[in-house]
């Protein structure tokens, strides 16, 4: 369902679902994201101002997520979420898609942490979606977590372009999108 939606809303950029990131280097480790929105970035190829034209193009789909995200955020963990569109824009330049989504539903804390990491890594925005109120509260406090280590200025992950929603919440974002064949400047 969210392919479907997603390709509603960015109809010329390529959607996959289980997409393989590092098919094109058999020597790393080859993270698989649940859904990916491209363009994809592979090899030398890099997309950083079209990804640039996309948040600019997608600002109050953006907003909605973050608004989400923030209302998630001090919800479940009682303090006021940082994360700005600002953040999001400039914290991973060098992404290999413009939106990762990771699909959290029956996995460990450990496989949380890795689903992050994959979706902040790799997407111009990561976005984790977790399926019930459980996984919902193990990514807050993944979340702090990490940004508690580095505020205590241990090695950590950063966190800045992760957005932490529940599948209502990114349906009613994709839904109410208003960017449904908005074209794509720069692909």
């Amino acid at each position: 369902m969210i392919v479907n939606e997603l390709s509603n809303v960015f109809s010329n950029v390529p959607i996959e679902p289980e997409w393989s990131a590092m098919t094109d280097s058999r020597d790393l480790y080859c993270p698989r994201l649940d859904v990916v929105v491209g363009p994809f970035a592979m090899g030398n190829n890099q997309f950083e101002h079209t990804y640039d034209d996309m948040m600019n193009n997608s600002h109050s789909l953006i907003d909605r997520m973050l608004a989400f995200h923030h209302e998630n955020i001090e919800k479940l963990s009682f303090e006021v979420a940082q994360t700005s569109w600002d953040d999001l824009f400039y914290t991973n330049q060098n992404a290999r898609c413009f939106l990762a989504i990771e699909i959290e539903n029956e996995v460990s804390r450990k496989h949380l942490i890795g689903g992050a990491v994959n979706a902040s890594a790799l997407g111009r925005i990561g976005i984790v979606v977790a399926w019930n109120e459980e996984k919902l509260k193990a990514m807050v406090k993944l979340r702090r977590y990490l940004n508690f280590l580095t505020r205590v200025k241990k090695n950590s992950f950063n966190t800045e372009n992760l957005i932490i929603l529940d599948p209502p919440q990114l349906i009613d974002c994709i839904i109410r999108s208003p960017l449904k064949d908005k074209p794509i400047e720069r692909f």
